[in-house]
């Protein structure tokens, strides 16, 4: 063979292994794996299907009705394939809720609204009584656990009817404070906010971990208003948040699967490379699955770690970007998978946020009864809550917005200078 013909040779063949090493992917992180694989559903969660039956018509048992609806959705899933649309689920009739006449006892004057008609208020929790009872009933279990797999189309509960449960317990509250029957109603929100506690360190999922975050803060709200009304004592203080109730460990290793488990199969989905008008070979040259999983796994990590941490500690990470920054090697073998990982990635910034604002929350909480919160600022140690005339309620400042007021307490307004 002639030196030109073993030199054309020898650079196709580094051509060829350089081409070989292109397309191939590697093997997946064994964190991710361990992630990724189904973990073991506990035998039975009465709590999940009670929360998921939750709105079930009126009359019907809650409990029940759950577990048909999981059972028809893995019914229907093991009927279709796994890149088949699933069909919508039966959209049945549910118990009525509460309307615009339900206000959040602690915000604004829903107060003085809700106390000035009586026989209004009776009627309502009257009308609403099934609803409130569930609730209870729910609140008192103390097995939860997500049974569903982690996927697009798993049956979720009806977080509103939730909401509205949670407001009518707050309206039951002022029923019996406007009774005269102050310690009673005191002591009705108290365990609410000691069910919701325990509720929190069980949560294993993104939504419902908020959505618990969000009413304990209304419950906070609420005992607070109804303590600057005059119809309740200054309440027990408030422990800060256990790293049980602040850990996102659980509900990111679920949103890891969420999104790992579809970017894994996005070559073998037909509908992809029809959407993207690309054939199933320039998909592959263009994106490798297991890669993108990697990358992502260290901002999911970091996320769950960063749920354990103090607030003053959290503070210092606000700087750190949503996600790892990737070499240019591993971008230009992996282009499409840079991009989908970029979109997937939401700043998870927000929801640790909610839970430090409402560690602020319970500080403040700790120090009603006080003219003035002497409480310090979990954000800034050293710092007090300031005025806020709008809300009628002291803040604490924080590094992030807080539209909706959770580092804010309702208090009376501070003595004239």
């Amino acid at each position: 063979m002639k030196k030109w013909q073993k030199v054309l040779l020898g650079t196709v063949l580094v051509l060829g292994a350089g081409a070989w090493l292109w397309w191939q992917d590697e093997a997946l992180n064994p964190q991710a794996r361990a992630w990724l694989d189904e973990p073991a559903v506990p035998a039975d969660s009465t709590a999940y299907y009670q929360l998921l039956g939750l709105d079930a018509p009126a009359g019907q048992d809650p409990q029940k009705v759950g577990r048909q609806l999981a059972q028809a959705h893995r019914q229907r899933r093991a009927e279709h394939g796994p890149y088949d649309q699933m069909p919508p689920a039966v959209d049945g009739q549910r118990i009525e809720l509460p309307g615009k006449e339900l206000c959040a006892l602690g915000e604004g004057d829903c107060l003085q609204q809700l106390r000035q008609d009586r026989a209004a208020l009776a009627a309502l929790l009257s009308r609403h009584g099934e609803l409130l009872r569930r609730y209870e009933s729910l609140l008192a279990l103390n097995d939860y656990r997500t049974l569903s797999q982690p996927s697009m189309d798993e049956p979720l509960a009806n977080f509103t009817t939730l909401d509205r449960a949670n407001r009518l317990r707050a309206a039951q509250a002022l029923a019996l404070a406007v009774d005269g029957r102050g310690e009673e109603a005191l002591a009705v929100l108290q365990q609410d906010v000691r069910l919701l506690r325990d509720w929190l360190a069980r949560a294993d999922n993104l939504i419902l971990k908020m959505v618990l975050v969000n009413q304990l803060g209304h419950d906070l709200d609420s005992i607070a208003a109804l303590h600057r009304a005059g119809l309740v004592s200054a309440p027990a203080a408030q422990a800060p948040l256990s790293e049980a109730e602040r850990s996102l460990e659980a509900p990111m290793q679920r949103e890891f699967v969420l999104v790992g488990s579809g970017l894994l199969t996005l070559v073998d989905n037909p509908q992809t490379a029809a959407e993207l008008g690309a054939s199933k070979w320039q998909l592959r040259l263009m994106y490798k699955p297991h890669m993108t999983v990697n990358d992502m796994l260290p901002d999911y990590e970091r996320v769950a770690a960063g749920s354990r941490l103090e607030t003053a500690a959290f503070v210092l990470t606000l700087g750190t970007p949503a996600r790892t920054e990737l070499s240019i090697w591993r971008r230009m073998r992996n282009p499409v998978g840079a991009i989908l990982g970029d979109v997937a990635m939401p700043d998870f910034n927000k929801y640790l946020a909610r839970l430090h604002d409402l560690d602020a929350k319970l500080a403040l909480f700790s120090s009603l009864g006080q003219a003035v919160p002497e409480a310090d600022n979990p954000y800034r140690p050293g710092q007090r809550a300031s005025w806020n005339a709008k809300r009628q309620a002291y803040c604490f400042t924080g590094p992030l917005k807080d539209e909706q007021g959770v580092r804010c307490l309702s208090w009376p307004a501070p003595p004239v200078q």
